[in-house]
């Protein structure tokens, strides 16, 4: 993705944040008792706060007269001791897909130096997509629309006549330094009179980009979703697995991955490419932010050394990999996956923990929930599908792996009994099996998978809410 700090000038930059350093804003919190205002988001502490703002927690409970710390609930609004000549509300966002600083300093309209002080930033690169920024909330916002990019060769009065716009409104809204040029590619901003969403990367060919959850989580599904011309073909990669682009109606294109929950946390590289029928591109890269999940480590586990022998294990995974790899383009599923057992149920191991076997090291992870018997033997459907393997396996036991359509797959592990077979269409809540004790196994259990495109993820979250 092409830097939209063009015009970014280092030596300037240096001597803000040299400046910042020698010339510290934050003062003692007796020397100012009140100040700007956060608004607590969901996920905050005093003590996230406080390492945010550089301040102390003590600070923060003195400045409000916090008498219960654990009473701090989102939205409420918190002085913010000690930060020297920042006033007014501030709140964090999440940079969105296509967003770097200088388009966002640009389309809300912000003071750039206040946005770099307030969050510390002392690189450009330090901002990418998921990135969480404090921004500061206007209480009359002034509003911008994106303008379409300029082209190569155009200057201020031409790009301004052509797309009926005064030049110099598009120069103050986007913060211009000269009206001598203009960046091919550009994005570029005016005045509007109500909010409207940002320019995305892709567009004309795509008028609308979105990417949750943001940032990216270890182990959790990522949905992608996307509204194109009529004809407008999408392809993309993110973090090294191919992304499956699947029209949920005309125009509306939807992606669904998993995230390894293993994968190196830090940034993860998306790509994106949209083509019409003409046979023209346009094309689309960025670092995503990706979190760790912080999953537990189990206690080790003593398990028949067969279980773990590669001589056995990898031609297992193999196979399992490729009854889960093909993308069916009908989707069978609506809704929330129903429990594949009877309630009530308890859960003996939780997806993503860590885990080692006989001693070994924490290499491997759990890849699913696995459920006790707490109610009957019973295993269930837990979404409509096809069964494309049914029949033993020496670490899975007795599995079964149905497919829900879109690259959605459910593994069900370790059964007593199978009671359907490979071929076989199931419906939500069918009888597919027995709770049992084959495989590798440390006493009877339902291990149950939920695979996204290649990548086991948190079944629970299917559980939970409703995908895409």
């Amino acid at each position: 993705m092409k830097s939209k700090f063009t015009r970014f000038n280092p030596f300037f930059f240096g001597i803000l944040i040299l400046s910042l350093l020698i010339f510290p804003t934050r003062v003692l919190a007796q020397d100012q008792s009140d100040g700007p205002v956060y608004i607590v988001q969901p996920g905050d502490t005093l003590y996230s706060i406080a390492l945010r703002f550089g301040v102390t927690v003590n600070d923060l409970i003195s400045a409000n007269s916090i008498s219960d710390p654990n009473q701090v609930n989102a939205g409420t609004e918190l002085v913010l001791p000690g930060l020297k000549g920042v006033t007014g509300k501030l709140v964090t966002e999440t940079i969105p897909l296509g967003m770097d600083l200088s388009e966002l300093v640009k389309f809300r309209g912000l003071d750039e130096t206040l946005i770099i002080r307030l969050n510390r930033i002392t690189s450009p690169s330090e901002v990418y997509a998921g990135s969480n920024l404090i921004l500061p909330q206007a209480d009359n916002p002034s509003y911008r629309k994106p303008l379409q990019p300029p082209a190569e060769g155009s200057a201020f009065l031409h790009y301004a006549a052509l797309s009926k716009q005064n030049p110099w409104e598009v120069i103050l809204a986007s913060q211009e330094t000269s009206s001598a040029y203009i960046t091919p590619g550009e994005n570029l901003v005016s005045a509007s009179s109500e909010e409207t969403p940002p320019s995305n990367p892709l567009s004309p060919l795509v008028s609308r980009l979105e990417m949750e959850p943001m940032p990216l989580v270890q182990g959790h599904t990522t949905v992608i979703k996307a509204v194109a011309l009529p004809g407008v073909q999408l392809e993309g990669n993110l973090n090294g697995y191919p992304l499956h682009f699947m029209q949920s109606s005309p125009g509306n294109f939807i992606a669904l991955q998993g995230i390894h929950a293993m994968a190196d946390p830090g940034l993860a590289p998306l790509s994106l490419r949209a083509t019409d029928e003409s046979g023209n591109s346009l094309v689309f890269s960025q670092m995503v932010l990706l979190q760790q999940g912080f999953y537990a480590q189990d206690p080790p586990l003593t398990v028949d050394p067969a279980t773990i022998d590669p001589a056995n294990t990898q031609p297992e995974d193999e196979l399992v990999r490729q009854r889960t790899t093909p993308v069916t383009p009908e989707k069978f599923w609506t809704g929330i996956f129903r429990l594949p057992v009877d309630e009530p149920y308890c859960i003996k191991s939780w997806f993503g923990n860590r885990r080692s076997y006989n001693g070994g090291s924490y290499s491997y992870f759990h890849t699913g929930l696995d459920f006790g018997v707490c109610a009957s033997l019973n295993i269930y459907a837990p979404a409509p599908g096809v069964v494309v393997f049914a029949g033993p396996l020496t670490v899975r036991g007795n599995a079964t792996i149905i497919d829900h359509g879109w690259g959605v797959y459910s593994g069900f592990w370790h059964q007593e009994q199978i009671q359907v077979k490979e071929g076989d269409r199931v419906e939500t809540g069918q009888l597919i099996g027995l709770i049992g004790g084959t495989g590798r196994v440390t006493g009877p259990h339902l291990h149950w998978e939920v695979w996204v495109n290649g990548v086991q993820v948190e079944p629970q979250d299917w559980l939970d809410r409703e995908f895409p």
